[in-house]
């Protein structure tokens, strides 16, 4: 049996999954020290000096990441006897409301930890900073590409990327020498943040050092230029040389969305014209862009590859909130007025409810640097979601009996599956009491959240670690985590695929289950193995589904009445509603309706009725996707989903005012596909 700990009311379900597991299905910020990555909310802004010392003195030290500002949210580095120690577990409890872990899932295929201080990166470079800055979260930076480039293939060569940041914890500066034959380094470590390395476009003092000195650093203005031949920039080799592997294909989902955002061809101008007058089947115009994005610098923070292979999100808190910290400290508060920033990533998983703690930050973040009382003005766009068909939310509404109620569907995991899969029941603590959650594997072992699934040595009963994990107090919610380990030939039994039966019993009179499933179902350009688990409700597919596949309502088949809906799968941290956040969902141009995919509102509990606004995802049903830039000058090729939708929303919002949106939708259904409405390419 597992070893039974009492774990801090901060930590979150995953953590304590974590520990359960003693980390084996994660990988390790540093496998030489076992150090753990953390985002933590503490109780009050100014306790993480006083939470450093005392877990110091308990001998489990811990680092911060950088910060300049003055919110209750801070990354986290330790090691992993900071949530092993009796003495250290206490202290957790003392000065943080909650801690998430974010260390990426992995498949199933000693430097002296010392404070940072936050640079002040706008003095490093030598041309000043605009009044905008363009920040983009994402994976793949084609900064050598044509559509990125303010001047000619020359000695006076521009990229408009400011700086990268790989925050991969595996990279390493490239050792090159420069035109003169002098030996120089290609990327540094940051002085203020503890892992990856950062590539700046240009340096105040260029003059090489003498021979004893570490050799001086180069910028991408410089290393591209030693790529450039007779005019012409070899990309393949400056990408290949800087160990960019993810620039390898042609193709990449961060080089994509940066070109929606702030390359020189709009996206009005690369779908027929649309408005009133103009035959949108009619080519395109590719003219030049005029609007500010088109010439802003963009700071690009890469996300590490390890995380990009986990699709579920896990990883994603710590990751997001330095790479935010990372672009602010780009912007002179002097000169640079305005801080847009895409994110189109995002989990299917979480409270929905606004209260996540990723949402929670960025709201505090936008608020404090609102332009007024502190500059620059921070403006943060979040794709609202492609989960709207995905068949991973379900609902249940108490019915007004008195006795408790029990709810039960089927979770459907599939066979060779690479990936450890997810799922969340969240419910109102007020409506907690009493419920039991049980998992029963299609071979009819079962775990109950009341005894949680056993450890090494095991039974002939389920897996190691699979199964329904004690239910969490998180905040006004109760959640409880199901687990089930990938599905494929390992050492050891190996988890069943098929129909694993969920079932909540106790519920009572007008309380409401929520359950979601953690995405699996690789992102763009990997090749893991994994696959899509999702929700079926077997009493609706006997009774219904034959009726319901004969109705056909706004490009919607019917599923009424059914478990599982698409309502409410907006991605989970976009379901907060504050002035700074802003949500994407998309639609079709040929008609005006919502994509397919597109995820909808409303919140949990209706803090947020449904996007901001959507903008166009698809040219019609048979031309999906949007067409814009890829990792090679001249390529383009087509994206689907609302990654293309929340760069453009973050365009429009880098030129304000908003334009008016169009087909503005009245019924409430409507609102929660289409927010306020529809808007116009940029």
């Amino acid at each position: 049996m597992p070893e039974r700990r009492h774990y801090p009311n901060c930590f979150d379900p995953y953590l304590r999954y974590a520990i359960s597991t003693r980390f084996q299905n994660f990988e390790l910020f540093d496998d030489k020290e076992l150090r753990l990555f953390f985002f933590v909310e503490f109780m009050e802004a100014a306790q993480p000096k006083k939470f450093a010392g005392e877990m110091e003195a308990a001998g489990s030290p811990v680092v911060f990441g950088p910060a300049r500002d003055g919110t209750r949210y801070a990354t986290l580095h330790a090691r992993t006897s900071a949530v092993l120690s009796s003495r250290a577990l206490r202290i957790w409890d003392k000065h943080v409301s909650r801690v998430e872990l974010s260390l990426p899932l992995k498949a199933a295929a000693s430097a002296t930890l010392r404070p940072r201080v936050l640079t002040n990166r706008w003095d490093e470079s030598g041309q000043p900073p605009g009044s905008l800055l363009i920040g983009v979260m994402d994976d793949g930076c084609p900064f050598a590409a044509a559509h990125f480039l303010k001047g000619p293939v020359n000695a006076a060569v521009i990229t408009r990327v400011r700086s990268i940041w790989d925050q991969s914890q595996d990279k390493q500066a490239i050792k090159v020498e420069d035109s003169a034959g002098k030996d120089c380094r290609f990327g540094q470590e940051p002085p203020d943040f503890l892992y990856g390395l950062e590539f700046y476009r240009d340096f105040k003092v260029p003059a090489a050092t003498p021979s004893t000195a570490t050799p001086r650093q180069i910028g991408l203005d410089e290393w591209i230029r030693l790529h450039s031949t007779a005019g012409l920039i070899d990309e393949d080799g400056c990408y290949a040389d800087a160990g960019f592997k993810n620039l390898a294909r042609r193709q990449s989902h961060g080089g994509h969305v940066m070109d929606v955002f702030a390359g020189r061809v709009p996206t009005s101008s690369r779908v027929g014209p649309s408005k009133p007058g103009q035959d949108r089947r009619d080519p395109p115009s590719w003219k030049i862009g005029t609007d500010p994005a088109c010439k802003a610098d963009v700071v690009f923070v890469q996300f590490p590859e390890n995380c990009i292979r986990d699709a579920t999100g896990v990883w994603l808190k710590a990751y997001v909130l330095d790479g935010i910290r990372f672009i602010l400290s780009h912007a002179d508060p002097a000169k640079t007025k305005n801080v847009v920033i895409n994110l189109s990533y995002g989990p299917t998983t979480g409270p929905h409810d606004g209260t996540a703690e990723l949402e929670a930050a960025m709201a505090a973040l936008t608020a404090e640097f609102d332009g007024f009382t502190k500059k620059p003005r921070l403006e943060i766009v979040v794709a609202a979601g492609n989960a709207y068909l995905s068949e991973g939310h379900v609902v249940f509404a108490r019915n007004t009996t008195t006795q408790p109620d029990t709810v039960e569907w089927i979770w459907r995991v599939p066979p060779d599956n690479t990936a450890l899969c997810f799922a969340e029941i969240w419910m109102k603590n007020t409506d907690a009491n009493g419920v039991t959650v049980t998992l029963t594997s299609p071979g009819g072992a079962a775990s109950k959240s009341v005894g949680g699934p056993t450890a090494p040595p095991y039974g002939n009963s389920l897996p190691p670690y699979t199964g329904a994990y004690a239910p969490l107090v998180w905040g006004n919610n109760t959640v409880w985590l199901l687990a089930v380990e990938p599905t494929i030939a390992r050492s050891g039994l190996v988890p069943e695929h098929g129909d694993w039966a969920i079932k909540v019993d106790g519920i009572g009179v007008r309380a409401e289950v929520h359950a979601y499933v953690a995405r699996s179902d690789p992102n763009m350009g990997v090749r893991s193995g994994a696959r899509r688990s999702y929700f079926v409700d077997p009493r609706w597919e006997q009774t219904r589904a034959a009726e319901a596949a004969c109705k056909y309502i706004d490009g919607e088949l019917d599923n009424s009445e059914s478990l599982i809906h698409r309502d409410g799968t907006l991605n989970g941290i976009a379901t907060d509603m504050v002035p700074g956040v802003h949500v994407a969902g998309g639609y079709i141009l040929s008609n005006g309706r919502k994509s397919p995919y597109s995820s909808a509102g409303p919140a949990r509990g209706g803090l947020r009725i449904g996007p901001d606004f959507v903008l166009p995802c698809d040219e019609s049903y048979a031309l999906q996707g949007i067409r814009a830039g890829g990792n090679r000058s001249g390529g383009v090729f087509r994206l689907t989903g609302t990654s293309a939708a929340a760069p453009q929303l973050a365009r429009h919002l880098a030129e304000p005012p908003l334009p008016m949106p169009n087909n503005v939708p009245i019924p409430i259904e409507e609102i929660r596909k289409r927010g306020r409405g529809n808007l116009e390419p940029p």
